[in-house]
């Protein structure tokens, strides 16, 4: 840990939040999270963990917390709308002999995060919405919406896609591009074991139906297809909206179909993404995740990418002799990583849109990327 550098305030207890806390902890430094949401707030479905983020995973020392928690799949269908098996992708792109991709709850990852933060003596603050900081030469002075006012050593944010922190350090207001495609997410249930142990993709035109299971008995389906910029899916409408989009699928799309209900909590949202210019610090204020660099969905590689961040700044924050070097690294060992990652992902779904389906050439481009340490 680094001279005159005694504790963190961490933005967001979100995934990539959580991870920059455990690993700030680790360095020996107070740590504190503020979330503006309640703690049980529902965020998301299930996401899936590539083989990359394995590496990260065990230095959070949660890797086998996750696969526990969740399913792994060593293998990922690509059906026609029909139902007929196109290829097979393996999941397993950097180790041959361990577990591939693991699905899991968002939920349960990020109890997996809290308890291990907590665990290590990260303090935790609920419902605590930043309203304004202010940076000089010896610390960061933080104002929150309850006139709650705190001063810390270093401001990491992982405040996501509409990132609070970022507009005020970048003295700007990001607005996040539209990449021409709405998302629907569809919690799922089924009969024990009803699903194989396999996640599959089933095209019709330009729409995608993807499905993963998280449980013996429960999983998540997402729906990709183009919508207008000024599109929005009404909260009482999904239910009927999702059955329409599903109807041209047959095969699994007809069993997805008897997967959830009217009163299923579905997540509509537009893919968007963030392309920053600046750098992603200052003297004392850092930002990770989608406050960097939200992506795309198409590679499945957002929450990944946040993670690797939060394990990135860790470790140069112990080994670098001063902040600004530490910031500094942090910063040129995950741009060109995460800016790649982030442009491969928006070029699927531009390609996709153009008609375009083959995407094999992208996914051997980022895999070639991800093999590569982090």
């Amino acid at each position: 840990m680094q001279k005159g550098l005694k504790n963190a305030t961490v933005i967001g207890a979100g995934i990539g939040g959580l991870s920059a806390a455990i690993a700030l902890r680790k360095t020996g430094l107070d740590v504190t999270v503020y979330e503006r949401n309640t703690k049980d707030h529902a965020g998301g479905t299930g996401i899936t963990q590539p083989q990359n983020v394995f590496s990260v995973l065990k230095d959070l020392d949660i890797y086998e917390e996750c696969l526990k928690s969740g399913v792994q799949l060593d293998y990922m269908e690509m059906l026609d709308k029909e139902g007929n098996l196109l290829f097979e992708a393996n999941e397993k792109f950097i180790d041959k002999e361990g577990p591939g991709r693991n699905a899991i709850w968002r939920s349960t990852l990020k109890d997996v995060l809290l308890s291990k933060a907590l665990s290590l003596g990260v303090n935790a603050e609920w419902e605590k919405n930043l309203i304004n900081y202010k940076e000089n030469e010896h610390n960061v002075s933080l104002s929150f919406h309850d006139e709650t006012q705190i001063t810390t050593d270093l401001l990491v944010s992982f405040d996501g896609i509409r990132s609070n922190v970022r507009d005020i350090m970048l003295g700007r207001t990001v607005s996040p591009q539209y990449l021409g495609m709405g998302a629907w997410r569809i919690p799922i249930t089924f009969e024990k074991n009803a699903l194989s142990k396999k996640g599959f993709i089933m095209k019709d035109g330009t729409t995608k139906l993807g499905v993963f299971p998280l449980t013996d008995t429960d999983g998540y389906a997402f729906i990709l297809t183009p919508v207008p910029a000024d599109y929005w899916d009404e909260e009482e409408k999904r239910y009927d909206t999702v059955r329409n989009m599903l109807e041209p699928f047959h095969g699994k799309g007809d069993f997805i179909k008897t997967c959830f209900t009217r009163d299923t909590p579905i997540i509509f949202s537009p893919i968007e993404e963030v392309v920053l210019k600046e750098k992603w610090y200052t003297n004392r204020v850092v930002i990770g995740g989608d406050a960097a660099h939200a992506s795309a969905p198409t590679l499945a590689q957002g929450a990944a990418m946040a993670l690797e961040d939060a394990s990135v700044l860790g470790q140069e924050i112990s080994k670098v002799s001063s902040l600004a070097q530490a910031l500094h690294a942090y910063y040129t060992r995950r741009f060109p990583r995460a800016n790649a990652i982030q442009s491969f992902s928006s070029e699927v779904i531009r390609n996709e849109l153009a008609g375009n389906f083959n995407q094999a050439e992208i996914i051997a481009k980022s895999n070639s990327i991800l093999q590569q340490a982090y």
